[in-house]
C-alpha cells in the first residue's frame, strides 16, 4: 500500500486551502460538492505513523464534504469554488 492510501482519504490534494471550503460549494473535476467540516486527525493516523504526529496536523487533516452531483474525478483535476 502506498503512503497516501494509508491516510484514509478519498481524495488527496495539494496546493489548495481546504479549510476555506467549509460551508462552500465547489467542484472537483465533474463532481459538485459542499464542504461540511474539517476532518481533524485521529489516533489511527498516529498509530500508522509515530507518536506526536497529531498536534501539528490539527486543522490540517482535510475536509469532510458531501457530494451534490456525480461525475468523474481524475488525477490532476482542478478544485474550484462555485460562484454563488
Amino acid at each position: 500500500m502506498r503512503r497516501w492510501e494509508q491516510a484514509r482519504r478519498n481524495v488527496v490534494t495539494r496546493g489548495i486551502a481546504l479549510n476555506a471550503l467549509v460551508g462552500q460549494r465547489f467542484t472537483i473535476g465533474e463532481v459538485t460538492c459542499v464542504g461540511r467540516r474539517l476532518a481533524e486527525p485521529c489516533a489511527h493516523l498516529e498509530k500508522l505513523a509515530r507518536p506526536g504526529l497529531l498536534r501539528p496536523l490539527v486543522h490540517r487533516g482535510g475536509l469532510r464534504a458531501d457530494i451534490l452531483g456525480g461525475g468523474t474525478i481524475r488525477a490532476g483535476d482542478p478544485i474550484s469554488r462555485c460562484e454563488a
